[in-house]
């Protein structure tokens, strides 16, 4: 497997009291494909930029 571009460990994230994102962890290795899906509001892009 290819080396790790990405590495995400425990990222939580709020919006006042609304918790969009729980302890979330993940590697993405170079030459992989991923997909994030999720329904409207449910943190699938909070993912990616969480600031």
């Amino acid at each position: 497997m290819g080396d790790v571009i990405l590495k995400v460990n425990g990222l939580s994230k709020y919006y006042a009291q609304v918790k969009a994102l729980d302890n979330i962890s993940m590697e993405i290795r170079r030459g992989e494909t991923h997909a994030l899906c999720g329904e409207n509001g449910a943190g699938d892009r909070v993912i990616i930029r969480p600031s």
